[in-house]
């Protein structure tokens, strides 16, 4: 008996499942969440669900879209799914072996990996450099490429003091703080609302970001009032990121949500509006460096070569 239209998109959207569990994954990264996304490609691409080169486009792009719309703010997510729709279309159109263009297509994603790790690592060098001895830095949340700056700053043998937010309401700050501390570096933890006063004793801050548009950044919500703390203080702020989250407002516009606002209010009640929204936009202005693999860069520098 012949399957139904509705039993094969099934069988071949098969990962809304996977990109379910990535939506409501509020505990991880962008590096993190960028990578999950990119096994649920790869998965797709290896079970050949799809007998031309038309339909695998076609089907990839739902998935690329489900993907993005999962995690509209991280720009590794949308980069990275449309640089493999782009990888497709580019192969030569006397390509028509279905099997080798998924190799071809398996081929860049372990490019993609390995390119990188090859950008984190540089990263992670420039990073260290602007910590100095007797330096106290301050980050907020927990960036997994900040954390690597760090650790590699201790590797160097820098004697340094870092200052840890909590990072409410899912507190990824004190665990980063714990993972510091246990790592030897000699780390406070303060509550979010103490960030003026800590500003001002750190020499510079530096974090994250998940996504850099035409005029701004996008991190933790709180990180706009660390900024304005660094001006009111004359303090530098920095970010480090892979150039890869560099994603125009133009090309996909910014959307901020409320989510589970029971992290703040078990019960809701009468006249009582509940808003709990884990990231906001920062104002690139705000910036004296930017960190990515290609060196470190003054902000104007940085807006010239990468943002206009």
């Amino acid at each position: 008996m012949p399957r139904s239209k509705k039993e094969i998109t099934i069988e071949r959207e098969y990962w809304r499942d996977a990109v379910d569990v990535l939506r409501e994954d509020v505990d991880h990264g962008s590096m993190y969440i960028a990578e999950e996304g990119l096994k649920i490609i790869e998965e797709y691409i290896g079970r050949q669900l799809y007998k031309n080169r038309t339909e695998l486009i076609q089907n990839l792009a739902k998935l690329s879209n489900a993907l993005v719309r999962a995690k509209p703010l991280m720009a590794l997510i949308y980069n990275r799914a449309h640089r493999i729709l782009n990888f497709i279309q580019s192969l030569p159109k006397d390509e028509r072996d279905i099997s080798a263009i998924k190799n071809l297509v398996i081929d860049e994603i372990k490019l993609i990996r390995k390119q990188t790790t090859e950008r984190q690592a540089k990263i992670i060098r420039l990073g260290a450099r602007l910590i100095l001895d007797q330096h106290t830095v301050l980050t907020h949340s927990s960036s997994q490429i900040v954390e690597s700056i760090l650790l590699e700053a201790k590797r160097l043998k820098k004697r340094f003091r870092l200052i840890c937010t909590e990072s409410r309401p899912r507190l990824e700050g004190k665990q980063l703080a714990r993972r510091m501390a246990k790592a030897g570096i000699k780390t406070t933890l303060i509550p979010d609302a103490d960030i003026s006063r800590a500003v001002g004793e750190a020499h510079f801050v530096i974090t994250g970001t998940d996504r850099i548009t035409e005029n701004s950044f996008v991190n933790k919500t709180g990180t706009t009032a660390i900024a304005f703390a660094t001006k009111e203080n004359n303090k530098p702020f920095y970010i480090a990121a892979d150039s890869d989250k560099i994603l125009r407002k133009r090309v996909y516009p910014l959307r901020f949500h409320s989510i589970n606002e029971k992290e703040l209010l078990e019960k809701s009640a009468a006249n009582l509006t509940i808003e709990n929204i884990y990231s906001e936009e920062t104002a690139l202005s705000f910036l004296h460096k930017l960190i990515c693999e290609a060196g470190i860069f003054e902000r104007e520098e940085f807006i010239e070569r990468f943002l206009i």
